[in-house]
């Protein structure tokens, strides 16, 4: 019988360390990634299947069972480091689910000049936080130097850990926020304000974070017709024609859709929210009437277990089975690679006064 595997090195988790983070560093020590060293202490677990991807909101206790018994640390500990357990009175909704953390860079650098490894904070994965108050810097989700979806993995440069672009090997820095231009700090002041605002109402009353809740479904519905790929928000663009981009696309239609949005959407909502209801971000006796007029141009959203199956895995193109819905609602032409109706409305109405 194998004895459990016990790691010569292992580091502590830092008090504001995500989960991902911290198992992170201590496979950098071995020269591996998290997913490498995973598949290697799963294989000291008689048969646990392993897991390429570590669930910060919620792990599986089997899985940490296995990483404190390698690294010499109480299960409860690493329990203590998941979201849910940092966070128990908030929803679930309210965290992302995108794989990728967004990360402040000046943040890494502040670790570089305090002498410890870089990590990744727990805060990174709200998802209404979309700003460093700290620092007064936008999250970054996307790398400075090769522009992909950023992927954090860290290396040792000289005796201390810092943070790589997995792809292009770019080490993250923010280069002490030489690259912040006055007017991007007089935005980032304003998004800092909204972002207090709206972890406010979440960690507050049940009612206020359910009106919160509805509102921003309401902005990302779909616009007019079900299946539109063009969210609500369009309006308050006022420019006829413009379409939902792709990195957004995926939040049109979802019951939270600030899960599944970059840092750019999730901080563009806000301000919206703000524009529509003021410093209240939600309406509390009547709604305003410039939202009203937006709000009533949302489609109706199906409830989850009544919409259809999707055509993926059954010989169709994810693209093709949407206009077949799509078209199925409608005897208007589709375009096929935005998904939206050729005839749809143009008349944006004038939003802002």
């Amino acid at each position: 019988m194998t004895a459990p595997l016990r790691l010569p090195v292992a580091l502590r988790p830092i008090r504001d360390e995500l989960l991902s983070s911290w198992m992170g560093r201590v496979s950098a020590r071995y020269g591996l990634e998290t997913p490498a060293m995973t598949a290697w202490l799963v294989g000291q677990g008689r048969g646990m299947r392993s897991h390429n991807l570590v669930d910060d909101i919620a792990p599986e206790p089997e899985l940490l069972r296995l990483w404190a018994r390698a690294c010499r640390v109480d299960p409860a500990r690493l329990m203590r480091l998941s979201l849910t357990s940092r966070f128990s009175d908030r929803p679930p909704t309210w965290f992302l689910e995108r794989p990728r953390v967004p990360v402040c860079l000046a943040c890494f650098d502040a670790d570089c000049s305090s002498g410890r490894d870089s990590y990744l904070r727990w805060d990174w994965k709200l998802a209404d936080h979309v700003a460093c108050p700290t620092h007064g810097e936008m999250l970054c989700d996307r790398c400075p130097a090769c522009s992909s979806q950023l992927q954090v993995s860290f290396r040792f440069r000289g005796d201390l850990l810092r943070s790589f672009c997995r792809k292009c090997d770019t080490l993250l820095t923010g280069r002490g926020g030489e690259r912040l231009r006055p007017a991007d700090a007089g935005f980032v002041e304003g998004v800092l304000d909204l972002q207090r605002k709206a972890q406010g109402i979440v960690r507050g009353e049940s009612d206020r974070r359910a009106r919160l809740e509805q509102t921003i479904r309401a902005l990302w519905a779909p616009l007019d017709r079900m299946d539109a790929a063009r969210p609500v928000l369009a309006l308050w663009f006022d420019q006829p024609g413009w379409n939902c981009p792709f990195e957004a696309r995926g939040a049109v239609s979802t019951d939270a859709p600030l899960q599944h949005l970059p840092v750019r959407w999730r901080a563009l909502t806000l301000v919206i929210l703000g524009d529509l209801f003021g410093a209240e971000l939600v309406f509390d006796a009547e709604m305003p009437e410039t939202a009203r007029s937006l709000f009533s141009r949302a489609a109706p959203l199906l409830p989850r277990r009544q919409r259809g199956p999707s055509a993926i895995g059954k010989g169709k193109p994810p693209i093709d089975g949407v206009l077949v819905r799509v078209q199925s609602l409608s005897k208007s032409p589709v375009h096929r690679l935005s998904g939206n109706f050729l005839d749809e409305r143009a008349d944006f109405s004038r939003i802002h006064p």
